[in-house]
């Protein structure tokens, strides 16, 4: 090996710490693309969530399981160890893709450590959607969160969130903060009700983008906020990257991705994922660790190679096998 082969000593590296790790992901919706939809790709998030439904609900429990095989045989071929999905947990698919999930776990067990978390597309505030989730969420290793679903009611829904979790006694991955906007502030209220709630050490933020507009001082004290009370943080970088530019708001110049050198300095647990695969959200996202690897150093201008390790195994590792 050359010594300037960076890439072959970290791979070779990432494999001894117990392989990669993909803290995030979404299978059950993954492999919907197609060249004609393309167009679609450009509408916002929200309308993204709902975007999909007539295709899921023409979907079988079987081809839902057989999307969650092909992206695990994709992660399986790189060195992939350990991995979780959120699988969608609201009317439109009902208990299909839960148990698409767990069918294929069982399936997998020997191959691959294999978490499922629940997504809540329906949103809690609604007491027919609650009472889905909270039915889905029991069968899943996680209780997922998407608080800005019910925007206005974000601290709702969080409170519902946490309560739900606690009385399942599941950790919690909580997508949060994902428009890199300044004005968004859901991290502050995530670490609330973490405390609130006494869950410290089992909550991890997904994307944590909007802490980027910030300024240096505010990043700097909610990443300390964070380390505090052992949350944990996910970065997927070709998802963050991508996120619409906001020209209505003024922040400091940075890069559309969660600030990994200043979290890992505040004692943050980061990890990577590689969110949407081929779908309206990611059309050309294929399930590269390596790909976010690599945009990961660039986008945070970061190269330190034991921490890069670190947050491609044994930090994922940490982060999927919270009980």
């Amino acid at each position: 090996m050359q010594p300037w082969d960076l890439k072959s000593q970290m791979l070779e590296e990432i494999e001894k710490r117990g392989g990669w790790a993909n803290c995030h992901a979404h299978f059950d919706k993954a492999f919907y693309i197609t060249k004609e939809g393309l167009d679609k790709t450009m509408i916002d998030m929200e309308t993204k969530w709902l975007m999909s439904d007539d295709i899921k609900k023409k979907s079988t429990e079987e081809e839902v399981a057989a999307r969650i095989r092909t992206a695990l045989d994709n992660l399986l071929a790189q060195g992939v160890k350990n991995t979780i999905s959120f699988v969608d947990a609201y009317e439109a698919v009902n208990h299909k893709a839960i148990d698409a999930a767990l069918k294929v776990k069982e399936e997998y067990k020997d191959k691959i450590n294999f978490k499922i978390a629940a997504q809540p597309l329906g949103g809690l505030i609604n007491s027919a959607a609650l009472e889905l989730y909270e039915a889905i969420t029991a069968k899943a290793d996680i209780a997922g969160g998407l608080p800005s679903k019910d925007r206005p009611n974000d601290d709702a829904n969080m409170y519902i969130l946490f309560s739900v979790a606690k009385n399942l006694n599941k950790p919690l991955h909580v997508h949060i903060d994902q428009e890199n906007n300044p004005n968004e502030h859901d991290t502050e209220k995530l670490i609330k009700y973490t405390k609130k709630f006494g869950y410290e050490g089992r909550v991890t933020a997904v994307h944590a983008l909007s802490i980027s507009a910030l300024t240096k001082t505010k990043r700097e004290e909610i990443y300390k906020q964070l380390a505090d009370a052992g949350i944990s943080v996910v970065v997927c970088p070709s998802a963050a990257i991508s996120m619409r530019q906001l020209d209505q708001y003024e922040a400091p110049l940075h890069n559309s991705i969660a600030n990994v050198p200043e979290m890992l300095a505040a004692g943050v647990n980061v990890g990577l994922g590689v969110d949407n695969i081929c779908d309206f959200y990611q059309p050309f996202i294929d399930g590269d660790m390596w790909t976010e690897m690599r945009l990961l150093q660039e986008a945070c201008r970061y190269y330190n190679f034991e921490e890069l390790v670190k947050i491609a195994s044994e930090n994922g590792q940490k982060i999927i096998n919270i009980k």
